[in-house]
């Protein structure tokens, strides 16, 4: 362990105390002669945004009040009575109902092929192209309501098919039950494999239909099927 006399610890002391001065001194010293910070060009800055962000806000206003003025001039012009809708007196003349365009011209539903189709409402190609399939394997149509058997069709309302088409019943093709082919009864829509064979077994064994009650007493079809058949079935 060093041993110091006393004269050497006061000057060591001494020492040590001017530098801790020193050290306070300069640290006091750059703290006063800093410049604080200068917030003076930000400030600047956001003064000018905040200018630029009004300016757009009022131009988009300025906008919005001038479209909003135009629309309601050019109404005013559109709607307002002109010369020759008042008489002698300055008094309107009664309103007058617009006639139509054109006239309707109705489509003869059993005879019409999908171009005429597609130029009514609600009809496009692929409606037009189903309706016209299921007319061919129906033979023709007795009822607008059978078009919505087709499902693509079902949704059509009938007052609408009304207002379009007509129903000629005398164009509807008819199966001869008599001579027709398991696959000419097949093909028709109301005729399932078993009604064709029950049909052509009775042909073959008791000879040749003579009325839709017979009909049904040999197939034991139900009422709604034998009322849609005789449309199509022909003795």
């Amino acid at each position: 362990m060093l041993k110091f006399t006393r004269g050497e610890w006061i000057a060591a002391t001494i020492l040590l105390l001017f530098i801790i001065l020193q050290l306070l001194f300069s640290v006091f010293y750059e703290a006063r002669s800093s410049k604080p910070a200068d917030f003076t060009e930000f400030k600047e800055l956001l003064i000018q945004f905040e200018a630029r962000q009004q300016f757009l806000e009022d131009s988009i206003e300025n906008a919005r009040k001038e479209n909003y003025t135009n629309k309601y001039q050019q109404n005013r012009k559109e709607y307002a009575p002109n010369d020759s809708s008042r008489n002698r007196n300055n008094t309107p003349f009664e309103k007058q109902e617009k006639k139509p365009q054109y006239a309707i011209v109705k489509l003869e539903l059993n005879a019409c092929d999908t171009s005429d189709i597609v130029v009514v409402p609600q009809f496009g190609s692929k409606r037009a192209q189903k309706l016209v399939e299921y007319r061919e394997n129906l033979g023709g149509f007795y009822a607008f309501e059978q078009i919505k058997e087709v499902y693509i069709l079902q949704n059509i309302d009938i007052e609408f098919l009304n207002k379009y088409f007509t129903l000629d019943l005398s164009l509807v093709r008819k199966i001869n039950i008599n001579t027709a082919t398991y696959k000419e009864l097949v093909a028709h829509p109301y005729i399932d494999a078993y009604l064709a064979k029950v049909i052509i077994n009775h042909r073959d064994k008791k000879g040749k239909f003579t009325s839709m009650e017979e009909v049904q007493k040999v197939t034991h079809a139900y009422q709604e099927l034998i009322e849609k058949l005789q449309y199509y079935i022909d003795f």
